[in-house]
């Protein structure tokens, strides 16, 4: 089986590259037209400061484009993680994906990163290995979790992610609440006529007859 590599790029980090790299390129146009016309000493540090800064941008974007998760026939390998960055298939207990998109004006970046917590087989027992894989969205974190149910058991791996905040979740528990109050204030009012109708004596009385005289 050949290796498969799944690229794993934060939109944000994405658009904040592309945007750097731009800008070094609009800089070097310039620095290019300067030369051309007016070759000083000013120019040519301006040009050696451009030529660093396009070895920079080049190895930034490389570096960028290749994080991802390499998959071989017996493991894993996050390429933008460290250390603890390759899974054993066969280590694997558990898989648990966490991603939190909540609306919040006080998580920061970090705290929007998703998350791998992989339960593993250990000596010991068990040990737990979370994986950051940054700021990416659920298509490339569904991606990396399709490919792990292709070589572990799918009811391994789960996908936790919280869309509300606490506040809004109090607030929603909050509107909840008065609804199931009125169901059952009107439940038990029902059954308190259920119940004083079936204490109502039945006054179904037959007709006493009459003697009558020919």
């Amino acid at each position: 089986m050949n290796d498969k590599f799944i690229r794993l790029l934060s939109p944000i980090s994405l658009a904040v590259y592309g945007i750097l790299d731009l800008a070094v390129l609009a800089f070097g146009v310039f620095a290019i037209k300067k030369a051309t016309v007016m070759l000083n000493t000013w120019v040519i540090i301006f040009i050696a400061i451009e030529i660093f800064a396009i070895i920079i941008a080049i190895i930034g974007t490389k570096e960028l484009l290749s994080n991802g998760v390499k998959f071989s026939d017996d493991e894993a390998e996050f390429t933008g993680v460290d250390d603890n960055n390759i899974v054993a298939y066969d280590d694997i207990i558990t898989i648990e994906a966490y991603r939190d998109t909540a609306a919040s004006f006080t998580k920061n970046f970090d705290m929007r990163h998703s998350l791998l917590i992989f339960t593993l087989k250990d000596e010991r027992g068990e040990k737990t290995n979370t994986i950051d894989i940054g700021l990416v969205n659920n298509g490339a974190l569904n991606k990396v979790l399709d490919e792990f149910k292709k070589h572990v058991d799918a009811d391994k791996i789960t996908f936790t992610q919280v869309k509300k905040s606490k506040l809004a979740a109090k607030i929603e528990k909050a509107k909840e609440k008065p609804a199931d109050e009125n169901v059952k204030n009107n439940n038990s009012a029902n059954e308190g006529v259920t119940k004083k109708a079936s204490e109502v004596p039945n006054l179904d009385l037959e007709p006493t007859e009459k003697n009558t005289k020919e």
